[in-house]
């Protein structure tokens, strides 16, 4: 086993939402801070940490496979230690401890300055003298001694504390350096039947506008060149801070900070949205007409019982509003099928409302029946195969949107970010993988761009191209000469 903190090796899996894989990077923070070595494969680690996702039951079971992939690399001697920490452990930390004994620390939800140490204690000695996380001087964790062999399958609050409104500044991307998630605040105030993120995470509290200011600043000086704005309700940003401030006031902050060529808005509730914002996505330069708009659902009585706060009614005049305030606005949304209460004839209606608003990208689920929410209880739900059904339904018609959308544009010049270069399965010579205004990293599709050669695009690149044709739901390119 090593002897000094320099030669011990980490690698984080981070699993979930954009908002946990910031969480990630603020551990990874911590970890390169006290010293320790950040590796991306798992085999060349001493300690394997499995940040989780709890929301529904396919992020649990990923979770829990993950987590069992690794218990079977520990088992073969290939590890030495395992952590498991988010929201999966915020929910159901006991349980987890008696299933998998085998991982030697539970995290919940916290401050993530102690990760260093709990880190340093599963694998034995600790942290070197002059070690940069505060919360280890010493070697110590508030509340949690760590003289003695550190217990298997504790639940840690790693420094007793909750998170600080600073807590995101000085973590290590995860992400390339050009592209990279601001996070608003934590919680949320919304009371959605089918959404348990409040009980995860709790009531809604933004961070001051001048930390998030701050935060961009720093990222701006490593390079990023692209902010995406994510909350559990970007658009409820500001309203606890006590003052005037809301979503629009950030962004026009945004926009004076040097480097940052684009800012992306996702997670905008419509029941929040209001004209100012959109005014001002407008008029801020680097603010890129794209808008993620989670509707959920297109029929009042369903809408009604998952507690949007909206109707179809007012669904349909928000997405008027943001198409005349912003020519051209992408809109991505968010549709659950299967809710209880959800008829062939409510479903009918949301595909109406679907063909006729034409969103310019949709992601669908299936309801989950989670035990800590109001919509556990309710009745009425669909069977699994009709929502998988109406599931397939929703896709069906988006797949064909989008490729009406993706036709129209061959032919065209748009600037893209390029996001990395290299060589393309199953085609030949260097292509590079970029994104464009109307494409969100990681949820949206994306643009494969061929190159004359490896030097002609880097990532973090924003250069011209020409729309040559459309593959799936990606484009292809070429250079615009």
């Amino acid at each position: 086993m090593p002897d000094s903190v320099q030669d011990r090796t980490v690698c984080l899996v981070s699993l979930g939402c954009s908002k946990n894989l910031v969480d990630s990077e603020v551990m990874a923070g911590h970890l390169g801070r006290a010293g320790l070595q950040l590796v991306s494969d798992p085999d060349e680690a001493d300690l394997v940490v499995v940040n989780t996702c709890g929301f529904i039951d396919a992020a649990r079971e990923e979770s829990i496979d993950t987590i069992l992939e690794h218990v079977a690399r520990k088992k073969k001697g290939r590890l030495k230690g395992l952590v498991v920490s988010g929201c999966l452990v915020e929910l159901h930390a006991a349980e987890l401890a008696k299933q998998i004994p085998e991982v030697d620390a539970f995290l919940p939800l916290s401050d993530y300055s102690g990760v260093p140490s709990i880190v340093q204690a599963v694998l034995g000695g600790s942290l070197s003298p002059g070690g940069a996380c505060p919360s280890a001087e010493g070697g110590d964790v508030p509340g949690v001694s760590l003289t003695g062999d550190l217990a298997p399958t504790r639940e840690l609050r790693p420094g007793g504390l909750r998170k600080g409104p600073d807590d995101d500044l000085g973590r290590a991307l995860l992400t390339p350096r050009h592209t990279a998630y601001l996070r608003l605040g934590e919680g949320c105030n919304h009371v959605c039947a089918f959404c348990a993120i409040p009980k995860i995470r709790g009531k809604l509290r933004s961070k001051p506008l001048e930390v998030l200011v701050e935060e961009a600043h720093a990222l701006a000086a490593l390079g990023t060149r692209e902010l995406t704005l994510v909350a559990e309700d970007t658009t409820d940003w500001g309203k606890d801070l006590g003052g005037r401030q809301r979503l629009a006031d950030l962004l026009r902050a945004l926009g004076e900070v040097e480097g940052i060529r684009w800012v992306r808005v996702m997670y905008a509730h419509p029941a929040t949205m209001d004209d100012d914002l959109a005014a001002t996505m407008a008029a801020v330069p680097n603010v890129v007409p794209y808008l993620d708009i989670p509707v959920q659902h297109g029929d009042a009585e369903v809408l009604r019982r998952m507690r949007r706060g909206t109707s179809p009614e007012r669904i349909r005049d928000l997405v008027r509003r943001l198409r005349e305030a912003i020519p051209g606005i992408t809109l991505r949304t968010t549709i659950l099928t299967g809710f209880p209460g959800e008829t062939e004839a409510r479903f009918g209606r949301l595909l109406e409302m679907l063909e006729e608003l034409r969103f310019d990208r949709v992601g669908c689920f299936v309801f989950s029946p989670e035990s800590t929410t109001e919509a556990f209880t309710l009745r009425g739900r669909p069977s699994r195969k009709a929502a998988e059904r109406r599931r397939e339904a929703v896709m069906r018609l988006q797949r064909d949107v989008l490729q009406a959308s993706n036709k129209a544009r061959v032919g065209g010049v748009e600037e893209v970010l390029v996001d990395a270069v290299g060589e393309l399965p199953g085609a030949r010579g260097i292509w590079a993988a970029a994104r464009s205004v109307r494409e969100a990293p990681e949820v949206d599709g994306q643009i494969l761009v061929a190159l004359p050669d490896a030097d002609a695009a880097t990532p973090g690149d924003f250069v011209q191209v020409r729309m040559t044709g459309v593959q799936g739901y990606d484009m292809m390119a070429t250079l615009a000469r």
